[in-house]
């Protein structure tokens, strides 16, 4: 896979705290990447490092040839005084474009987002959904190369979530490089790859199969009708238990490959489950921990 845009040996600090630390991170053309981790784990700086509002106070980024780059912030970046149309335009301006050429790519954007129906419609009075593809088609109104979204499904409704997935595969299909930080692991679950991150750290980057493959552990479901949170108190407390979580009336918890099936209760039985990317990315974090020398500034941003 030809990469566009990589990220070498990449660290940054906001005063005393790093924030980012010795980050590798290659983002492949016709790929959408997931970023991984949960509030504080560095996801906004990463990106913004990335697209170059940031210098990286080490390491550097890579941008093989004219790899033009859009970027969607996580807050709202559309002007909500101005109408669908206009704020396309303005954007469009910002990049040097004008005449019939902005035209034709802001109409084409608009019929790309389902917008056309709202052209004329002021972006205040336009749902969360429809806002954030406006917001998408503005920042990828100069045809970049890389779009880097920060956390752009957040605060929509599950259709409009989904809408916007669907438009992101199209991106990638047509040979963008796509970064989407999210703190959710089911959208991750559905990227080509994921990046997890966790406080400044990259834990492990690849496909959700080879990360799933990548921790030798495995995971049981405890069920006991009615008694989730008795459940959840065992869970804690069985030997070799490395994590326990609640998963509907239920509890998972994650065991080294070869450990025995704890010994369990009358009426509490254990059924084998699959391994998903959230049990990963705790093994992995856990696995950190346990490396780190004691007195790490944790990263905040």
């Amino acid at each position: 896979m030809d990469m566009v845009l990589r990220l070498a040996g990449v660290s940054h600090r906001f005063g005393a705290v790093e924030v980012l630390r010795d980050v590798d991170l290659d983002l492949p053309a016709g790929t959408v990447t997931a970023l991984v981790g949960p509030d504080g784990a560095g996801k906004t700086t990463l990106l913004r490092v990335a697209a170059g509002v940031l210098t990286p106070a080490a390491g550097r980024v890579e941008r093989p040839g004219d790899a033009g780059i859009g970027y969607l912030a996580g807050a709202s970046s559309v002007y909500p005084d101005l109408t669908v149309w206009e704020n396309l335009t303005f954007f469009g301006r910002l990049y040097g474009m004008n005449g019939r050429a902005l035209a034709a790519e802001a109409g084409r954007l608009l019929a790309w987002a389902g917008l056309e129906a709202f052209r004329h419609r002021p972006a205040r009075h336009l749902s969360g959904g429809m806002r954030q593809k406006l917001a998408l088609a503005c920042a990828l109104i100069h045809r970049p190369a890389v779009a880097l979204l920060d956390e752009p499904t957040t605060g929509v409704d599950p259709v409009a979530r989904r809408e916007l997935w669907a438009l992101l595969d199209q991106l990638a299909a047509g040979g963008m490089a796509v970064l989407v930080a999210t703190p959710y692991m089911d959208e991750a679950g559905r990227c080509r790859r994921v990046a997890l991150l966790h406080r400044g750290r990259l834990l492990a980057a690849g496909s959700p199969e080879e990360l799933r493959a990548r921790v030798p552990c495995r995971v049981l479901l405890l069920q006991a009708e009615g008694r989730r949170q008795e459940l959840l108190r065992l869970a804690r407390e069985l030997p070799g238990v490395q994590d326990a979580r609640p998963a509907g009336e239920g509890v998972r918890v994650a065991l080294p490959v070869g450990a025995p099936d704890p010994t369990l209760p009358p009426g509490v039985r254990a059924v084998p489950a699959e391994v998903e990317l959230e049990d990963v990315y705790v093994w992995l974090a856990g696995e950190l921990a346990g490396k780190e020398p004691a007195g790490k500034e944790e990263a905040r941003a």
